[in-house]
């Protein structure tokens, strides 16, 4: 795999990969707008890919079924087009879709809490796909600086400032606008974080911050989905 993939202005590749999912999750429509543009000329398929992944992992309902959609429309309408002279008008109206879309991320809890595989990746596919070559002193062109938020677990910068997974699932659900009430807005990621412990994969700092993040939570606070009601969502607080 290759570590350096620029985008259209000379960006790196996964981080405006991240800028656009973390500025879908905000309603921060010129970021992703900005974002989708670098991706849309050599890596449109990849761009929608991460879109149609944003729709089910963030977004409440049926909103992937509109990306399909969306999708299906601009590959018809550029399907002769050259690179540089495409119509990006159904990615836009993608981008304003998922921004605008009430966010939901109990798809991702529940396949990282209940949905586990026979092994976790080892440290060296997570390095493959993961951890790649940071692009130093970033500037942008034609948008405000590039958010603090884009530099989570995911990207080298952040974790060489130290974040970490339990980091991301904190402040991406409490970032997300609009926000429809999840059912597991408030579940402990028990599944998730128990079996990177039997793996030995837990940092030091999730070590230290777990047991107060978990502290008067549960994995699976709908108890199979009988108890959880707005009264029981609104008497529990993230920390």
């Amino acid at each position: 795999m290759g570590y350096n993939l620029k985008t259209t202005n000379g960006y790196d590749l996964f981080e405006m990969s991240s800028m656009i999912q973390k500025a879908i999750r905000r309603c921060d429509i010129p970021h992703a707008a900005y974002a989708a543009n670098e991706l849309s000329g050599k890596y449109r398929k990849y761009l929608w890919k991460r879109l149609l992944t944003v729709s089910a992992e963030d977004c409440y309902g049926i909103m992937t079924k509109e990306i399909v959609a969306l999708q299906q429309a601009d590959e018809c309408v550029n399907k002769k087009a050259k690179v540089g002279e495409t119509n990006d008008l159904f990615i836009a109206k993608a981008v304003i879709l998922l921004c605008m879309a009430r966010k939901n991320r109990d798809a991702d809890y529940v396949a990282c809490n209940f949905m586990w595989g026979d092994r976790n990746l080892t440290e060296e596919e997570f390095d493959e796909f993961v951890d790649y070559q940071q692009v130093e002193n970033l500037r942008m062109r034609d948008a405000s600086d590039i958010p603090g938020y884009v530099y989570d677990v995911h990207t080298w910068k952040g974790k060489r400032a130290g974040k970490t997974e339990l980091d991301m699932f904190h402040d991406e659900q409490e970032a997300l606008q609009p926000r429809q009430m999840n059912l597991f807005d408030y579940g402990d990621w028990g599944g998730y974080f128990n079996h990177m412990k039997s793996e030995g994969n837990l940092d030091p700092k999730t070590k230290r911050d777990l047991p107060e993040f978990q502290r008067g939570k549960e994995t699976d606070p709908t108890h199979n989905g009988y108890t959880w009601t707005p009264e029981t969502y609104a008497s529990i607080r993230m920390k």
